[in-house]
């Protein structure tokens, strides 16, 4: 074991090369729950500088709250400033992306967000620049584009110098690479958790330079004790006179020379400890005996995505918007003239593309009818990529007339089919459903009810994602959405088109409907809990009754709708639930046409009945014939709101529905 470190720790690639860096600190443990006392955190910082470590991995996020958001970035600020060394020999690294609503992890993603934080993480800072922003996770629940475009911008405007990524997978790295150069990489990666090498993530950033950080090398902090008596670590330790951890992290040191480990620490002992695994020297039988346990390679077929990376954007005159690329020329093989984009006798290759849910199955039809081969992943099974194999064989047995129906929602999705048409002189055409997330939420509950005649919980489509796949669950969706890339020409198609959605009244559905909210809205308890755990415990709220009878006259048919999750948790009863809403009609002394509720967990949302996804609603809207424009939803949550919104219908807050001068029945 060697002394301590006085000069900054050899080099790695990428930007950080020339900062001598091998070893970086993440301030996560410091300024997160449990952590230690300011003092004490700062003192383990100064441990960690004054060993050679130069970088510094924090978050506007490390913190317990919301509260205190941007501790973590104020900790190493004042580290930094207390400190007797070289100041200029450090790197602090930041994130954006996460908010900390009562202490969980929530992405936010959105363009206001993140100019937000990084304001706030440059007074936090103190700093005119910051030095490198890393996005924190993908939010799902927005376009990846926008938020990648989002930080392009930031990085033009001066505030950002470098900008890397987190959590990410080797996908979105792809199409992260056309808004900004990617300067470094954080991903999870240790002896136990090897998936950033096995998906090449880790074997792509080696090729093109950029550094790769390694959060949680030791495993984390809930599988650190697992070390202390692995097989393998073990006699090796006893080799080196070391520790098992230390020994986990000399072994990814040498998993690739762009690694750079990022520990965590709340004490003193524990940097040193770190910083000594630097002196271990693993021969090649050391590491011959790491490889046969934990190999660091990637998987045969995970490096098919590696290619060199597409021209970063031109966003000059509207930075929220894609600026076009030159399209590239087509082989001369292949008609440069763009053809109908309906179904036709010519050679053709088409991709119907679009978010599950948009219809595509119907469209596709139109092409079958005409002779076309269809290529479709939830018919044939296996991977998108597969599909393209098959593509190759149909055209060069002669079948040069196919339609593949699937989302394709990125560049990198639609590439080999594109190389594959045009490689056979076989022009390529797309065709775009621009369905909207909430309408593509409808589709599904509709074929849903019409397949099954009820909405499903989160274990029945788990139980039936083999045998139906065309009833993706709603996480499914947001994936999609957080990765979509609009098809564009120059992608290689000969002929674009986008189809917007347009969805077909049902002349059958006349009659006027209230969806009302119940706990919160219509009824609260007496004992101070949530929901009611015995009928008896609740009471109306005030003014409900009139204002509601007033509806009821004008022809409004009154439905309780309700998110009922204490019986997913089992704080509830399910039969203690329906006797507490039978209750309420009782006290309520109005006809309620029916009661409809979601039993199933509150996170994640797995389901199409759980508000704000549109199921019950569309399940009340097709039983009772209830007409769109005539129905309108009442509540108190932004859940109540984002329902109505997705039903299309009018929505009123309970305080202004049911006040004194609140809204009245045309």
């Amino acid at each position: 074991m060697a002394e301590s470190a006085s000069q900054p720790l050899s080099p790695s690639q990428g930007i950080l090369s020339q900062l001598r860096i091998r070893l970086g600190l993440g301030l996560l443990r410091l300024a997160t729950e449990g952590r230690p006392s300011e003092a004490d955190a700062i003192a383990v910082i100064h441990t960690a500088l004054d060993q050679g470590v130069r970088l510094l991995d924090t978050a506007d996020s490390y913190a317990q709250s919301d509260a205190d958001f941007h501790y973590g970035e104020r900790l190493a600020s004042q580290a930094l400033a207390s400190w007797q060394g070289p100041k200029d020999e450090i790197k602090v690294l930041t994130k954006a992306g996460l908010t900390r609503p009562k202490g969980r992890w929530v992405p936010n993603g959105r363009p206001e967000h993140l100019r937000k934080a990084v304001d706030g993480s440059l007074q936090a800072l103190g700093v005119e620049r910051l030095f490198l922003l890393q996005l924190h996770a993908h939010d799902p629940r927005v376009p990846f584009e926008e938020t990648l475009a989002a930080l392009a911008e930031l990085q033009r405007a001066g505030k950002v110098e470098h900008l890397g990524l987190c959590n990410v997978t080797p996908l979105e790295l792809k199409q992260a690479q056309r808004h900004f150069r990617v300067a470094v990489v954080q991903n999870e990666l240790s002896v136990l958790n090897r998936k950033s090498a096995a998906d090449g993530m880790l074997e792509w950033t080696r090729q093109q330079g950029i550094p790769f950080l390694a959060h949680r090398p030791l495993g984390g902090y809930a599988k650190v004790a697992r070390l202390a008596k692995n097989q393998v670590l073990g006699p090796l330790a006893e080799r080196h006179n070391a520790t098992p951890h230390q020994v986990a992290l000399a072994a990814l040191l040498v998993a690739s020379p762009h690694v750079v480990p990022l520990v965590g620490a709340t004490r003193a002992e524990s940097v040193l400890s770190s910083v000594a695994a630097l002196r271990i020297s693993l021969d090649v039988s050391d590491r011959t005996a790491l490889e046969m346990r934990y190999s660091f390679a990637a998987e045969p077929d995970a490096l098919a995505f590696i290619a060199p990376p597409t021209p970063i954007i031109e966003q000059k005159a509207a930075p929220s918007r894609l600026h076009p690329f030159t399209p590239s020329p087509l082989p001369a093989a292949v008609p440069a003239q763009a053809q109908t984009l309906s179904p036709g006798a010519d050679p053709e290759v088409v991709l119907l593309t679009g978010i599950q849910g948009a219809g595509k199955s119907e469209l596709v039809a139109t092409y079958l009818e005409k002779g076309y081969a269809r290529l479709n992943r939830d018919l044939l099974g296996g991977k998108l990529d597969d599909l393209v194999p098959r593509l190759v064989q149909h055209l060069r047995s002669g079948q040069i007339r196919v339609v593949l129906d699937n989302t394709y929602p990125t560049r990198v999705s639609r590439a080999p089919v594109i190389a594959a048409a045009l490689a056979h002189g076989v022009p390529v055409h797309c065709r775009h459903l621009a369905t909207p997330l909430a309408e593509a939420h409808i589709n599904i509950v509709l074929r849903t009810l019409a397949k099954y005649g009820r909405l499903l919980g989160p274990e029945d489509m788990k139980a039936l994602n083999k045998t139906d796949p065309n009833l993706p669950p709603p996480p499914a969706l947001l994936r999609y959405v957080g990765s979509f890339e609009p098809p564009a020409l120059d992608e290689g198609f000969t002929a674009l088109e986008t189809i917007p959605f347009v969805r077909r009244v049902n002349q059958r559905h006349t009659e006027k409907g209230i969806l009302l909210d119940v706990d919160g809205t219509l009824r609260k308890t007496r004992s101070g809990e949530i929901y009611p755990r015995h009928p008896d415990d609740q009471e109306l709220l005030p003014g409900r009754r009139p204002t509601l009878a007033r509806w009821i006259e004008a022809g409004y048919r009154l439905f309780f709708v309700s998110n009922q999750s204490g019986v997913a948790s089992g704080k509830l009863d399910r039969a203690v639930a329906e006797a507490a809403f039978l209750r309420t009609a009782e006290i309520l002394q109005l006809p309620v046409a029916e009661v409809a509720y979601c039993p199933h967990p509150a996170f994640p949302v797995g389901c199409y009945c759980r508000k704000p996804m549109p199921g019950l609603g569309i399940y009340l809207m097709q039983r009772h014939r209830l007409a769109r424009e005539q129905l309108i939803v009442v509540g108190d949550m932004d859940s109540d709101a984002q329902f109505a919104a997705g039903l299309g219908a009018r929505y009123f807050d309970a305080t202004t529905f049911f006040a004194l001068n609140g809204p009245r029945p045309e």
